[in-house]
């Protein structure tokens, strides 16, 4: 047992140490890594992302002894917004395996409804999946406490240095944008002048927008480095805030 914990909070130490590198930042300092280090190579941030998406899939395999392609979840998540089906932890469970509570014609006659009925039992599947949809920011919690943070609403302020302004843009910069395919016109329409509108929220980008918000909550500002609407940089800045007090 205690090799088990041991080994889980050395891979919670790992995870920390790649989302700092992967923001750009010292693990140990937290300052910010000069523009010329190989650490702000947009292959080398992708390369860190990747290694930390693994080391939580791999994570929750341990804990749940489920391993699903995630190619196959995020078709199911499609199928589950196309047919404006909830979706929940219980909803994609009984989808998976094949349980008659599901209805709707489309979700039935598709491939993958019962793929795993004789495969994982309905509480693996339920760890699995309550977990996954925490991790990737898709529970909707009916707690929107966070929405009383006043962060953005006291007078605004900015420490940030031009210097520092230019490097938050570049490194938000080597992101870059992963879903570029499928788009609707609205989302179109919304990347005319916010190019980041609708991306997911990666690890990485979290990470950097907690330790911006330690130096301005000026949100013209972070709009335009973030190259996302004001509204999400807002309602992502609460949730962080939030969720950082939780433990303080």
């Amino acid at each position: 047992m205690n090799s088990i914990k041991r080994h889980s909070m050395d891979t919670h130490k790992t995870v920390e140490i790649l989302e700092a590198l992967a923001s750009g930042c010292s693990p140990s300092t937290g300052e910010m890594i000069a523009n010329e280090s190989v650490l702000n190579e947009r292959s080398v941030i992708r390369a860190l992302q990747i290694a930390i998406d693994n080391i939580r899939a791999n994570q929750l395999r341990e804990v749940s002894g489920v391993e699903i392609d995630e190619a196959v979840i995020k078709r199911t998540i499609e199928l589950f917004k196309r047919t404006k089906q909830s979706l929940t932890p219980n909803k994609l469970v009984d989808f998976f395996l094949g349980i008659k509570t599901i209805k709707n014609g489309m979700l039935i006659s598709n491939q993958l409804y019962g793929m795993y009925r004789s495969v994982y039992q309905k509480g693996q599947l339920l760890d699995f999946f309550t977990q996954y949809l925490l991790d990737n920011n898709l529970t909707k919690s009916k707690n929107n406490a966070y929405r009383r943070i006043d962060f953005f609403e006291k007078e605004t302020f900015n420490k940030l240095s031009g210097e520092a302004i230019n490097q938050l843009k570049q490194n938000i910069e080597k992101l870059g944008v992963l879903k570029t395919d499928d788009l609707s016109e609205y989302v179109r329409n919304a990347r005319i002048n916010h190019p980041r509108a609708y991306e997911a929220w990666s690890q990485s980008e979290k990470s950097i927008l907690s330790k911006v918000l330690k130096y301005t909550n000026d949100l013209e500002l972070l709009s335009e480095c973030f190259q996302r609407g004001k509204g999400s940089i807002r309602s992502y800045g609460q949730k962080l805030i939030y969720e950082a007090q939780k433990f303080t």
